[in-house]
C-alpha cells in the first residue's frame, strides 16, 4: 500500500510541475500581439466606417453575441415513468425561495404557468402515494425574497398572456389553468428566487433567477387524487410565463429546451434547458403559438401507409397538427387517423383482438407471451419539412395485468373526443415521446428528435462552449440524484486529491 501512495504522489506532483512549468513557459516567451476583433469585418463595424462609429445593426449583433456568451445549460432529473398503471408522469424537483425549498412538480410541455400548492390552501392535496416523495406546501412568509405580483403591475399582463387582468381580493395579479382533463388551479402570481444547476464556461455552478409562478390555493379534478399527487407542475410551453422563456429573457439559456424520457420499468430521464448538440435530430416546424404542435402527414405501419396529411386536419372539429406534450401519459388522434392506424395494427397483430372491458371503459387489447417488439409491427410516423419517428411497439402498447394472473398489451393511443362545439386534439403524450430525445427550439420555432437510450449522457453545450458536455440523466424512480460528467480532468485531480487525504 506505501508504494501505491508514493506513486501516486509522485504522478499528483508531475501533474502540478508540468502545470507550473507551462505557465512560466509561457511568462517568459510573452510577446506583443496585434489583435482583431472577430466581428471587425462586418458592414457597420468601426474598423469598416471612415468615422469609427458602429451602426446600430453592428451594435445589436454585438448585443447578440454577448447573450451567447452569458448563456448556459440548466438541466433537471427526472423520475417517473410512462406507465398508466405505475405512476403515468415524470416529474422533477426544483428549489424556490430563500432559503431554498425543494418542491416534487410534473414537468409538462403542454402548458405554461408553474405552480405549487401554496399556504394558505382551501383545497390542496397534502398526501401522496408516490414512493419516497413528502409533500411541501411553498409558503410565502417563510421566504425573504418572495413578493406577490400586483394585478397592477406591468408583469401581470405578460405572465397571464393577456391586456385583459383579474385581481384577487388583496389586490394580487390572479391566474386560472384548466388543463384537458378538466382539473385546475387556481390562485395568484408570486415571485421568487429559483435555484438551480447550471454548466456554465464548462462548470457546473449553482445558479439563481428571480421567477413568476402560480401560488396555488384552489386545485381540482384529478389534481386533489393522492394516487399520483405531486407538489404542483413546472409549465415548459411557448409563453412568456414559462421557465424556458423567462430564464431566456434574463439571458440565462437560450430558449430552446430537450427532454429524454426513459421508457422501461426503471423510468427516468433528463430534461435541459439550453442548447443540445447531438448529431442527427430530425427537426420539424412549430405550426401552432399556443402549443407544441407540428404538422403530420402520414402514419406508416410496417412500411405502408395508412393514412393521409387530411386524416389529421378535418378543421371543422379538428384543432389541426399534433402536439408534442410531456404532461400527457398516452396519445390521442383525431379521425379518421385513429381509425385508419388502429385497423392497420389490428391487421398486422400476430393474434386476434382480446376486448378487456374495465368499470368505465373498453380496451383493445392482445394477450401475447412472445416477443412484442419482434412480432408486433412497426410504426412509422411522417411529418412537415421530411421529418420521420421510427417507433416501437412499446410506443403504442402498454402492458395491462389482468385479474386471471395474466398480462395483455394494450393499445396506448385513444381516439380523441370532445364536447360538441368544442375543438379534438391530437396529442402525442409520454408514450410516443419515450426512448428519443426531443428538442424544443423557440428561437427557430421547430421541434425535433432522434430515437434515444435515455440512460446515456446528453451532448449539450453552452452557447459560450466550443466543446460539448454531457448531463447525465437520473436513473429509476428511486435513484440517487444525477452524475453528470463536466471535466475528466477536474474529476482525476478530485479523485489523487481524495487518496492524498485518506492515505497521509
Amino acid at each position: 500500500m506505501g508504494w501505491t501512495i508514493q506513486i501516486v504522489r509522485i504522478a499528483l506532483l508531475g501533474i502540478l510541475m508540468v502545470a507550473s512549468m507551462d505557465e512560466l513557459t509561457m511568462v517568459a516567451q510573452a510577446q506583443q500581439f496585434s489583435l482583431v476583433h472577430g466581428y471587425a469585418h462586418l458592414e457597420g463595424s468601426p474598423a469598416s466606417r471612415r468615422d469609427q462609429h458602429m451602426s446600430r445593426e453592428y451594435f445589436e449583433t454585438l448585443k447578440a453575441h454577448d447573450r451567447r456568451r452569458l448563456a448556459a445549460v440548466v438541466d433537471f432529473p427526472l423520475t417517473g415513468d410512462d406507465d398508466p398503471f405505475v405512476t403515468g408522469l415524470y416529474y422533477t424537483k426544483i428549489y424556490l425561495g430563500t432559503p431554498p425549498v425543494g418542491y416534487y412538480v410534473q414537468v409538462d410541455t403542454g402548458s405554461d404557468v408553474t405552480w405549487l400548492n401554496c399556504a394558505p390552501c382551501t383545497s390542496c392535496v397534502t398526501e401522496t402515494q408516490l414512493p419516497s416523495i413528502k409533500l411541501t406546501t411553498y409558503d410565502p412568509s417563510r421566504s425573504s425574497t418572495d413578493g406577490a405580483l400586483s394585478c397592477r403591475d406591468s408583469n401581470c399582463g405578460a405572465a397571464l398572456g393577456s391586456n385583459e387582468v383579474s385581481c384577487t381580493s388583496a389586490g394580487y395579479c390572479a391566474y386560472s389553468t384548466t388543463y384537458g382533463d378538466g382539473s385546475s388551479t387556481q390562485g395568484y402570481f408570486i415571485q421568487d428566487v429559483m435555484t438551480f444547476q447550471e454548466i456554465h464556461n464548462n462548470t457546473q455552478v449553482n445558479g439563481t433567477a428571480s421567477v413568476y409562478f402560480g401560488c396555488g390555493t384552489t386545485q381540482s379534478g384529478n389534481l386533489l387524487m393522492s394516487s399520483r399527487a405531486l407538489d404542483g407542475l413546472i409549465g415548459f410551453g411557448q409563453a412568456a410565463v414559462s421557465i424556458p422563456s423567462q430564464l431566456a429573457s434574463m439571458g440565462k439559456v437560450g430558449n430552446r429546451f430537450a427532454h429524454c424520457l426513459q421508457g422501461d420499468n426503471q423510468g427516468g430521464g433528463t430534461i435541459v434547458i439550453g442548447s443540445v448538440s447531438e448529431p442527427n435530430i430530425s427537426y420539424t416546424p412549430i405550426v401552432s403559438r399556443n402549443h407544441y404542435a407540428v404538422g403530420m402527414q402520414n402514419i406508416a405501419v410496417n412500411g405502408r401507409n395508412v393514412t393521409t396529411p387530411a386524416s389529421f386536419d378535418t378543421t371543422s372539429t379538428s384543432a389541426g397538427g399534433v402536439i408534442m406534450d410531456s404532461g400527457t401519459t398516452l396519445a390521442y388522434l383525431v379521425d379518421p387517423a385513429y381509425t385508419q392506424f388502429v385497423n392497420a395494427i389490428v391487421a398486422a397483430a400476430p393474434v386476434p383482438v382480446t376486448v378487456v372491458t374495465s368499470s368505465s371503459s373498453e380496451s383493445i387489447c392482445w394477450i401475447y407471451t412472445g416477443d412484442l417488439q419482434a412480432d408486433f409491427p412497426t410504426v412509422k410516423l411522417f411529418f412537415d419539412a421530411g421529418a420521420v419517428m421510427n417507433l416501437t411497439p412499446r410506443n403504442y402498447l402498454y402492458s395491462q395485468p389482468l385479474q386471471n394472473g395474466q398480462a395483455a398489451y394494450c393499445m396506448g393511443w385513444q381516439k380523441s373526443t370532445t364536447k360538441a362545439g368544442y375543438l379534438s386534439y391530437s396529442i402525442l403524450g409520454d408514450i410516443v415521446l419515450k426512448d428519443h430525445l426531443v428538442v424544443y427550439d423557440n428561437d427557430n420555432r421547430v421541434v425535433g428528435w432522434k430515437s434515444f437510450d435515455c440512460t446515456k449522457s446528453i451532448r449539450v453545450s453552452a452557447d459560450s462552449s466550443t466543446s460539448p458536455n454531457e448531463v447525465m440523466p437520473k436513473l429509476g424512480a428511486s435513484g440517487a440524484g444525477a452524475s453528470r460528467e463536466i471535466s475528466t480532468h477536474v474529476l482525476l485531480l478530485c479523485l489523487l486529491f481524495a487518496m492524498l487525504s485518506i492515505y497521509s
